[in-house]
């Protein structure tokens, strides 16, 4: 749904009644802000007063959804009733969707949180020198840098595209344009924000070991964890190139014009 078109269509109602935001806020029981995210199409107003709105601009609901008023001389009947089918569906769809994000937002945040504490928790047992191969795999780098990502990306909704990603070319799910288009950005944004991560992780390591300059035993770990950050950067950066070349691919072969998620 046009939410910018809707949110202009109930500034010019709310003005045609002669009433302000303040004094619409008070009849519908919300705040002044709630209506001037309405009227920005910053926000779609709640199921819960789609009835009760449409009274007091003087409209019908189908015509809020829609954005615009309805003449009676415009549509049919028939025609009106299939308006009214169209704008409920796509009110279904954007509720939906909306319940998806809630959910992948908390998934995330929760993963996100919990690879943070674990990272941390890794820094305080990682002092015993290991000497192994298993020194590859520094927990607390990896844990930070995952952790990190997985909670920007919740905080800004984008988790739940992110995961539509790796579902629709690993686990066969089948998305729609639009969704894959959300993959795709998702996808190109949390690549640009594991370089900034990485790159700023690796900057904070660095920097430390500048008033250490005269203590080898810390100089060695801690130069080996700043080209650790850089290596899994430059994984997790080879791995998105390799996940959007992939989803293209798929899209192409069913004759999708791949410069439609550009």
């Amino acid at each position: 749904m046009d939410q910018i078109k809707i949110g202009k269509f109930i500034a010019a109602m709310r003005k045609k009644q002669e009433l302000s935001q303040k004094q619409l806020a008070q009849r519908l029981g919300v705040t002044d802000k709630t209506i001037s995210k309405w009227e920005t199409g910053n926000r779609m107003p709640d199921a819960s007063v789609l009835l009760k709105l449409s009274m007091e601009l003087k409209i019908d609901v189908n015509e809020l959804l829609a954005g615009e008023e309805f003449l009676s001389e415009e549509f049919s009947s028939e025609e009106y009733v299939k308006k009214s089918e169209s704008n409920l569906v796509k009110l279904v769809d954007e509720l939906n969707e909306n319940a998806k994000e809630r959910k992948g937002r908390g998934i995330g945040t929760i993963l996100g949180m919990a690879c943070i504490a674990l990272a941390f928790m890794g820094l305080i047992g990682s002092s015993l020198p290991m000497g192994r191969i298993a020194d590859i795999f520094d927990l607390p780098t990896l844990f930070y840098l995952f952790g990190a990502k997985i909670l920007i990306l919740s905080i800004f909704g984008r988790f739940h595209d992110y995961l539509n990603a790796w579902k629709a070319c690993f686990a066969g799910t089948e998305l729609s344009i639009k969704e894959m288009k959300s993959a795709v950005q998702a996808v190109k944004y949390v690549a640009a924000l594991s370089l900034t991560l990485g790159g700023l992780m690796a900057s904070v390591g660095l920097f430390s070991l500048l008033n250490y300059l005269d203590d080898l035993t810390i100089i060695g770990p801690g130069l080996a964890q700043i080209v650790l950050a850089f290596f899994y950067t430059s994984i997790a950066e080879t791995s998105y190139v390799i996940l959007l070349f992939r989803i293209k691919g798929m899209f192409a072969d069913k004759g999708t014009d791949q410069g439609t998620f550009d």
